[in-house]
């Protein structure tokens, strides 16, 4: 194809964008529109996209699909992700991330270091797209001239048009209708030239899938990635992906600057996914079809040159123009937008200084040439080196040392601007050191040996012995994992910077300066916003107009000749240090509730120690009568097999009697011992009143042998309760009354209110006035017997939500109260 066509066709290509753009500007409500905000993000496709994912594809199979997989998963939060951001470009008419730094963290070196950083660290993405045009135009026009030389031509050329297109006013957080539909149109003319080449090899060469499965060597593109290196790349990827989407100064100003519209966001979360889609159905088949039928060809070649095998050569013209409008978008906008970084962060400081900030929109411009010269520069020393895609991920890796200091500073209150200054200085210092410098070492413009490292632990591409990762990977996890960690650990132990005093001002004065510096437009919609505002908030509006136009340290520079400092400037370093004083006192009673706590925890431990040693004492006393006489007993009979039955029966039955007494000793420890561990009770229906007379009946035995008459007057009750518990409280309190009583023992049951009342009454001595507040706790006897009974029966009906109490009178007179519960028929309240 002649050169002479393709330049000709090239021209008039940029020429209708121009007329699309100046078509947009004469009618701005048209780009007004969720369909032209979801196109305009796909500024996000390049030629990376156009010409690389298809070389990428074609070395190392479906790993070009995370870098369109984080983007998409981005976009299914980007209304909750872009919400708060959007509230705060309206505010504050940010311009850039390095403007949220700024607000974010107040003055200080890291705004300006991001700024000049994201310049260095895009170059390489720059020279993408110097590449994939050069290479296209001298493929298809079989030139042999030198690839740079008509990369710096290209150059030249983006860089007049990104001035023409994008620098026509000063101040950049006004919208520019013409920029985002000529963006949107590029965005529609490499879709549909990148479906056009794929429609046209399918149809042409058929299916490339089965010929493929029949190549060996080309089955490693077909299937998913192999081992841990392989789904860690995979999955850096997509996350690398990402937050590139979120960072990269040509997406902030599409969907910050440019796109202020809420109401664009939600359909924008499920458009450009699918754009993303679409043009990236037709690069596997173009990858398969490469590698079988041009073997020998570049890669980041196949879309232009499979066109011209099919016996296409327009086809492959119109894919020219797709990989032109796809560097050309990105150019423009990125190219826009870092001029913007550098005349708001880096020059207009210094033309303040020097008093030519009215030249600041010049300086814009020369900063435009001045990236795109960089950009060619950097193609020269290193780009020939790379593929496509390689170069983008570089600068993509650049890019993501921003992410630690504004999405924690965006999301948590407690980041600060030492700890993000420490993460982001640490964070690029790897990036250099892990990938860009070693670029330049494959170039031949760094020594060789650089490659292999000062030391076996600090090789570039391994640090710490890290061995079986790709170069991106590797750089990526070591520079934002060490980035993540300063950040994070320096803003733990760091005090949160003071926010600035604020300034008062008149609105005549605030508006006359804004005329002088940026014009008779921009102070005629300062006046409008500002009518009846304060004076306070009239000179934080006029500051957000001069920061968007020349950045914020200028911007506060400025102010300080019309404003003064505004009446309780320094509450909010009252505010601060009263909160702090709050959070120390705070923190001083919480101290002494835990020592109170502790105090108390000591002491019931204390308590415990002294119940075990009680217990261990009681247990052994009351274990040593029985066994002594069952020991005695047992030695009798031993040693007298001639004793008369009559004897022998009475030693028995002695010896029985005295190990019940063991059993029953052992069963109220085991009790008590169970009772510690509090089970849960197990709730049944119950019959109190057949209850109470199981419970009669067995202590009848122990009674008919003291001689105590057994009395009852029980009404019939039904409850929901434990059964086994109740019977247990009933027998400890029954026991109790006939080890005491004289003649009698009478066991009660009534209804009283909401609880079935048990009154166990005796006609013995009664409880000493002395005794009364003890006689439930443990160890505690009248009777010379454990003391366990009444304490455990109290423990029981306590768990079961009832009482047990000592009523006053003549005699023993024991209460025992449980409540009367009815279980629901149907649960589900049918």
């Amino acid at each position: 194809m002649s050169p002479g066509v393709l330049l000709l066709g090239l021209l008039l290509y940029l020429g209708l964008l121009f007329l699309v753009a100046l078509w947009g500007e004469s009618r701005p409500s048209f780009t007004q529109s969720p369909w032209i905000y979801a196109l305009s993000l796909a500024v996000y496709a390049t030629a990376w996209t156009f010409l690389g994912s298809a070389g990428r594809a074609a070395t190392e199979g479906a790993t070009f699909l995370p870098v369109y997989l984080g983007a998409t998963l981005v976009l299914l939060l980007w209304p909750w992700l872009h919400g708060r951001l959007l509230a705060l470009a309206r505010t504050h008419r940010l311009t850039s991330w390095a403007d949220f730094l700024h607000l974010r963290y107040g003055p200080g070196p890291l705004a300006p270091l991001a700024a000049g950083f994201l310049v260095v660290g895009l170059l390489p993405y720059l020279a993408l797209q110097l590449k994939a045009i050069a290479q296209a135009f001298l493929f298809l026009s079989w030139e042999k001239a030198p690839l740079a030389d008509v990369a710096l031509l290209t150059a030249l050329l983006l860089a007049l048009f990104a001035i023409l297109f994008g620098t026509r006013r000063l101040d950049p957080s006004e919208r520019h209708p013409g920029l985002v539909l000529a963006v949107a149109f590029e965005s529609v003319v490499k879709l549909l030239a990148l479906l056009l080449v794929g429609a046209l090899v399918l149809l042409s060469l058929g299916n490339p899938f089965p010929r493929a499965q029949a190549e060996p060597h080309l089955h490693p593109l077909l299937l998913p990635p192999e081992g841990l290196s392989g789904h860690l790349a995979w999955v850096s990827l997509v996350a690398l992906s990402g937050l590139a989407f979120l960072l990269l100064p040509r997406q902030f100003h599409v969907a910050v600057v440019e796109g202020q519209d809420p109401r664009h966001l939600p359909q924008a979360a499920w458009a450009f996914p699918l754009y993303l889609l679409l043009i990236n159905l037709p690069i596997l088949p173009l990858a398969l079809w490469g590698r079988l039928l041009l073997p020998g060809e570049n890669p980041d070649l196949f879309v232009l040159a499979l066109p011209l095998l099919a016996g296409s050569p327009p086809v492959a013209f119109l894919a020219f123009l797709g990989a032109v409008s796809a560097a050309t978008a990105m150019v423009v906008v990125e190219g826009l937008a870092l001029s913007i970084l550098l005349s708001n962060h880096l020059l207009s400081p210094l033309l303040l200084r020097y008093r030519a900030l009215g030249s600041l929109l010049l300086w814009r411009r020369l900063a435009i040439l001045l990236v795109m010269l960089l950009a060619y520069l950097y193609f020269r020393l290193a780009g020939e080196a790379h593929a496509l895609v390689g170069m983008g991920l570089i600068s993509f890796v650049a890019v993501a040392q921003l992410a630690p200091a504004a999405l924690l500073g965006l999301y948590w209150k407690g980041a600060t601007g030492t700890g993000a200054l420490a993460g982001f200085l640490a964070g690029v210092g790897l990036w250099a050191y892990t990938l860009f410098l070693p670029t330049l070492a494959r170039s031949g413009f760094l020594s060789p040996l650089f490659l292999e490292g000062p030391h076996p632990l600090l090789h570039p591409e391994g640090l710490l012995g890290l061995k079986g990762l790709d170069p991106i990977t590797h750089g990526f996890l070591v520079s934002l994992g060490v980035n993540l960690a300063l950040t994070l650990g320096v803003s733990l132990f760091t005090r949160k910077d003071a926010p600035l005093g604020g300034r008062t001002g008149e609105v005549a004065a605030l508006a006359s300066l804004l005329e002088r510096v940026l014009g008779k437009e921009t102070a005629e919609a300062f006046l409008k916003e500002a009518e009846g505002l304060p004076g306070t908030e009239a000179a934080q509006r006029a500051e957000a107009f001069l920061s968007s136009a020349l950045g914020p340290a200028t911007a506060r520079l400025l102010l300080l000749s019309v404003t003064e400092e505004a009446p309780g400037a320094h509450r909010p370093l009252l505010e601060e240090a009263a909160r702090e004083s709050k959070e120390v006192r705070a923190y001083a009673q919480a101290l002494e509730r835990a020592q109170a706590e502790l105090a108390e925890a000591y002491e019931r431990l204390k308590a415990l120690d002294r119940a075990k040693d009680e217990l261990l004492w009681a247990v052994s006393h009351e274990l040593k009568t029985p066994l002594t006489a069952v020991r005695a007993l047992a030695e009798i009979l031993a040693a007298h097999p001639d004793l008369s039955e009559e004897e022998r029966g009475r030693f028995t039955a002695l010896l029985a009697k005295e190990a019940a007494r063991l059993s029953r000793l052992v069963e109220e420890v085991l009790r008590y011992a169970r009772l510690q561990t509090g089970p849960a009770p197990r709730k049944e229906p119950t019959d109190l009143k057949a209850l109470a007379e199981e419970a009669l009946s067995l202590t009848e035995p122990l009674a008919r042998e003291r001689g105590i008459r057994l009395e009852r007057a029980l009404t019939p009750l039904f409850t929901h309760t434990d059964r086994d518990r109740v019977l247990q409280v009933l027998l400890n309190l029954l026991t109790n009354a006939i080890r005491h009583a004289r003649s009698r023992v009478r066991l009660e049951l009534m209804p009283k209110g909401q609880e079935a009342l048990f009154r166990v009454l005796d006609d013995g001595p009664g409880v000493p006035e002395e005794a009364r507040e003890r006689i439930f706790e443990p160890f505690q006897s009248l009777s010379g017997g454990m003391g366990l009974g009444l304490y455990l029966a109290r423990r029981l009906a306590e768990g079961l939500g009832g009482r047990v109490y000592l009523e006053a009178g003549e005699g023993g007179a024991f209460a025992f109260t449980v409540p009367l519960e009815v279980e629901d028929a149907d649960p589900s309240g049918g």
